[in-house]
């Protein structure tokens, strides 16, 4: 203990303000300590609770999606489904693991969730006597009303519930940790005051021990508060408090470092994404101008900035005929349109090489071999002028429209089953029909998002409106029948972000007018 005995009033007054000092560098250093706890909780919150539970959802939200198109797909797909309700079964018990620990709102949502599901795991057995319509019913969001229990539209409500749900918490403790990490550097800033205090004060008596240290402390601690965090903190092993908060600062030095490191890459990361997005969107947009005695257009509209996971081409053929095709992953977004770009090359690629379109779509079965929760619908078409013949296969896409030159609108059905990477494509799964394709006939295909898309009283678009609008076209070429669904469709308020809406149209080239007679006088 130090006693105060034969100190005189200056150096008592030195001895008490050293001692506020030090009061003050350790409150400050238990306030950053607790803020670090409060950080370190709500950070391990985020990790092991609320990301893990997102990820479930969304597992949970694709295997229902998959059941419920695998029950589309009629009896080709009952492996499909046992798979996809094992799948449902699995994340949903995982589900109800991560909401046991956490409150009672997202506990009790996460129970609906479950039970919604088994109801409708009930009601969607192969034996079970249901509505098909009413079971595997539109997602709550399309459906715009209050779903019944035991369909898929309630699932999909209460997974959308749940989902909104965990954001908010993740959320929230997203906040509480920028709010803590703003804590931090205010107890750095007060802890650089309170050493500069110490130092100065105590120089007089303990410049030996302490001056030096804090000085170089001090200067450390104000070039990381302003955003230089190149220089380390010396340490020569003093075990006193100065030297545990010289270890302190060179902690946060070291985060402070660390979190400008990943600022930098971010920012370059933001600098290479305009570019990167405008060439995915290329990509997936471009065709190639079509053989000879064909025009096409063709346009591809994203719902989320300009990455769509719908892909198009035409690719002139070596025998003179052109191939059009008009794909649509599941989803939209970053992902699928990656996907996207992937499965357009397996395309161009197979119709270059000149194999049969059902060889054509099997490649690109093979190209999702390692999406298990993805797929994609096709429709290849090939233009033959010279034969005025069409001939396409339709792996479970929307039909396209063939418009004759008399006005009639005639649809193209599908010819196999949408391109999964759990259904099997041995040869001939996808088979090929043909039919004539004469002057002024014009081939228009179009993704999901069109004839699905929703106004805003909830109406939705529909292929009578598209057929109604081709039917009525003054200028029936393949660049003006796009301008007129889309111009429709902008009419129609319909919603683009909820899906990709894309077209392509292809006709046989208009008969060129003959030469006329020229006369040259020559008096």
């Amino acid at each position: 203990m130090l006693s105060l005995r034969g100190l005189t009033g200056s150096r008592l007054l030195l001895v008490a303000v050293v001692g506020m000092a030090a009061l003050l560098a350790v409150g400050v250093a238990v306030v950053g300590l607790v803020l670090n706890a409060h950080h370190e909780r709500a950070a391990r919150r985020i990790e092991t609770r609320w990301r893990p539970a997102i990820a479930e959802l969304g597992a949970i939200h694709a295997a229902a999606g998959d059941l419920r198109a695998a029950a589309l797909a009629a009896a080709a797909s009952q492996e499909l489904r046992k798979d996809a309700q094992v799948a449902l079964g699995e994340h949903l018990k995982v589900l109800r693991q991560l909401a046991a620990s956490a409150d009672t709102e997202v506990f009790a949502k996460a129970t609906d969730l479950e039970r919604s599901a088994t109801r409708w795991l009930e009601q969607a057995r192969p034996n079970a006597v249901a509505d098909g319509v009413r079971v595997y019913a539109l997602p709550a969001s399309a459906a715009g009303a209050d779903p019944a229990e035991g369909t898929y539209a309630a699932v999909d409500a209460r997974a959308r519930t749940l989902a909104a749900l965990l954001e908010q918490r993740r959320g929230k403790d997203v906040q509480a940790t920028s709010w803590h990490m703003t804590g931090v550097m205010l107890y750095i800033l007060g802890l650089s005051g309170a050493l500069l205090v110490t130092a100065v004060v105590s120089a007089v008596v303990l410049q030996r021990r302490y001056l030096a240290p804090a000085g170089a402390l001090a200067k450390n601690l104000r070039r990381a508060a302003s955003g230089d965090t190149s220089a380390r903190t010396p340490s020569k092993g003093d075990r006193g408090w100065i030297g545990r908060l010289t270890r302190e600062a060179e902690g946060v030095r070291e985060r402070l470092a660390l979190s400008q490191r990943q600022a930098r890459r971010d920012q370059e990361a933001l600098v290479q994404v305009g570019p990167a997005v405008k060439g995915l969107h290329k990509i997936l947009a471009t065709c190639e101008d079509p053989g000879p005695g064909i025009v096409a257009a063709g346009d591809v509209r994203a719902a989320e900035g300009l990455i769509a996971g719908d892909y198009l081409g035409t690719v002139p053929l070596p025998d003179g005929t052109t191939a059009v095709f008009l794909g649509d992953v599941c989803g939209h977004g970053v992902a699928a349109g990656l996907l996207a770009v992937r499965l357009k090359s397996v395309v161009m690629v197979g119709l270059r090489l000149g194999v049969d379109l059902d060889t054509s779509v099997r490649a690109v079965s093979h190209a999702l071999a390692d999406e298990e929760e993805r797929f994609t619908t096709l429709a290849i078409a090939v233009l033959d002028p010279q034969r005025s013949t069409l001939t396409w296969v339709n792996a479970g896409h929307e039909e396209p429209f063939l418009r004759r030159s008399d006005g009639t609108v005639e649809r193209l059905e599908a010819t196999g089953p949408i391109v999964h990477p759990l259904l099997g494509a041995p040869p001939g799964t996808w088979q090929t029909r043909t039919t004539r394709l004469g002057p002024g006939d014009l081939l228009v295909l179009s993704t999901d998002g069109l004839i699905e898309g929703r106004g805003n009283n909830g109406e939705e678009f529909g292929d009578h409106r598209v057929a109604r609008i081709l039917a009525g076209l003054n200028d029936p070429t393949p660049s003006a029948a796009i301008s007129a669904l889309y111009t429709a469709a902008e009419q129609f308020a319909m919603n683009w972000a909820r899906d990709d809406v894309s077209l392509l149209a292809a006709a046989p080239a208009p008969a060129m007018p003959p030469l006329q007679n020229l006369h040259y006088d020559n008096g």
